[in-house]
């Protein structure tokens, strides 16, 4: 575990961008790497099969228009505006279909850029022969793949000596990139080698996507993952979110874990983080974009973040190792002293709705709010209930019914400011299915909770006591009730809050309150 120091000193890198220009991770909303090529094809294919794979790795979308590709002496100039999505792979060929199983041993694969027809290269690739690469085993071919300003954005080579390169003049591509003239042999370039001979009819892969390890396969994946069967990774990510509420002067934070064998090999880890900034639950070009880099092995941390969802994108010093996590920071939420104990539709009649819940400990609420929505996403209120007594009491309320407005829930508010939610109740579905609570309260061991789910998605929870967030946790809901029990037992005997945030659902959490004895 690292010291309170080196987190303090981390939370200045969130908002610096401190990469090495030989990482090729640059100031930008993806990763894109060579993940994949062939450079030597089985007699049956020919030259013009050659193929390199391309991939996006995130955070968000990229642009790699005016992106060159050279092995030296050819280069290839991707047209201008050519976005990949992340997780999307771009295919460049010398041909328009790669017929199976040249290019992937169990289909055919329509390339994404035919560098004999594209117009795009700097000069006319041969057909026959040696092609775009230097045929051969023995041969030490490499490949480059620089932004449109010749920043190395990846390279990898078989093994050192290189093949000897020369200057080149890139094309002009319908005057939308401009020429650019380069000698790879005069650049800074980290390479990655894969120390491995090509042999006819095998491409090189990497054994996951993303990963700095390399295996030699039969022409297996081109525009695909690739899944190579048992390949596993040399390194391994644990994420957690170290706090996961932006309260006051503390922020959210989140810490990676790198486990590897050799720290001085693969750190500075460097990042990207992407926050939903307009909350539509897309990662794209209008979000906000922040860059670092953390040279303290063996963990990553990061603090500083406000409410929001964001996704994480780690890499390695060679710009490899890639992983990405995604994550939410909640509001900041205090103990709400009122339990919801249930809360259901009762009955749909002609021109209303009656709702039922029960609330325990009533002696701390100030009111109930019974909110709809024609979305389910934005609320307003409908009325305002208030209530005297104490200990535990069932509510009952009828609400005229409108097509505009199909779900509802409650805003519970207690005497000490603080306000929590129900679940929400889509009218126009089941009634059973909305139901969703926990139990048992009191406890010693263990809290179950029924959510209900219209779709896969994920949620994130914290269990919170008057001061402090205690636990925190990811749960995968499956389409309909999910029953999930979660361990408490290490947590002292007190009174605590469980806020749960689905993935696809509004911002405020889902609250309950239990007692742990």
């Amino acid at each position: 575990m690292k010291t309170w120091k080196n987190y303090t000193a981390k939370l200045l890198l969130v908002f610096l961008f401190l990469l090495l220009k030989a990482t090729g991770f640059s100031q930008s909303t993806g990763r894109v790497v060579i993940n994949e090529y062939m450079p030597w094809t089985s007699n049956g294919c020919g030259t013009t099969a050659e193929f390199i794979e391309l991939m996006n790795f995130g955070p968000g979308p990229m642009n790699i228009g005016c992106y060159i590709l050279t092995d030296g002496d050819y280069s290839i100039t991707i047209p201008p505006n050519t976005i990949l999505k992340p997780g999307e792979f771009y295919v460049v060929s010398g041909m328009d279909i790669i017929p199976a199983p040249c290019a992937n041993i169990d289909s055919t694969v329509h390339v994404n850029l035919n560098w004999n027809t594209c117009g795009c290269t700097s000069a006319p690739i041969p057909t026959t022969g040696d092609g775009f690469f230097t045929d051969g085993g023995a041969a030490s071919e490499q490949l480059v793949l620089l932004d449109s300003n010749l920043n190395v954005v990846d390279a990898v080579v078989r093994a050192f000596p290189l093949e000897p390169s020369s200057t080149i003049t890139s094309a002009n591509v319908s005057g939308g990139c401009g020429s650019k003239t380069f000698n790879i042999n005069t650049m800074s370039i980290n390479y990655e080698v894969l120390g491995m001979s090509a042999g006819r009819g095998n491409s090189f892969a990497r054994k996951l996507d993303g990963d700095c390890g390399w295996v030699k396969d039969p022409q297996q994946s081109a525009h695909a993952t690739n899944n190579t069967p048992g390949a596993t990774s040399d390194i391994a990510y644990d994420f957690s979110i170290v706090n996961a509420m932006d309260c006051n002067e503390e922020h959210g934070s989140i810490e990676v874990f790198v486990k590897h064998s050799d720290y001085a090999s693969v750190f500075p880890m460097t990042y990207t983080i992407v926050k939903d900034a307009n909350g539509d639950g897309i990662f794209d070009f209008t979000d906000t974009y922040t860059y670092g880099s953390d040279n303290t092995p063996p963990s990553i941390y990061i603090d500083g973040f406000g409410v929001g969802r964001y996704r994480l994108t780690v890499a390695s010093v060679k710009g490899c190792y890639l992983e990405t996590f995604d994550f939410t920071i909640l509001p900041c939420r205090a103990l709400l002293p009122v339990q919801l104990l249930s809360f259901k539709l009762d009955q749909s009649l002609n021109n209303s709705y009656l709702f039922r819940w029960v609330l325990g400990d009533i002696e701390n609420l100030k009111e109930v709010v019974l909110e709809k929505s024609s979305d389910g996403t934005r609320f307003v209120a409908d009325h305002v209930l208030t209530a005297a007594g104490t200990g535990t009491k069932e509510f009952s309320s009828y609400t005229n019914k409108t097509a505009q407005y199909r779900y509802y829930r409650l805003k519970i508010i207690s005497k000490n400011g603080a306000s929590g939610y129900s679940s929400i109740i889509n009218t126009s579905v089941n009634v059973s299915f909305a139901s969703e609570h926990l139990w048992p309260s009191p406890t010693t061991n263990n809290i179950n909770i029924l959510l209900s789910s219209p779709e896969k998605q994920k949620a994130v929870y914290t269990i919170n006591n008057l001061s402090s967030t205690l636990k925190t946790g990811e749960l995968d809901l499956q389409p309909g009730h999910n029953n999930f029990t979660i361990p408490v037992s290490s947590l002292p005997p007190g009174i605590y809050q469980i806020n749960i945030l689905k993935q696809k659902s509004p911002a405020q959490p889902i609250s309950f309150r239990f007692v742990k004895q």
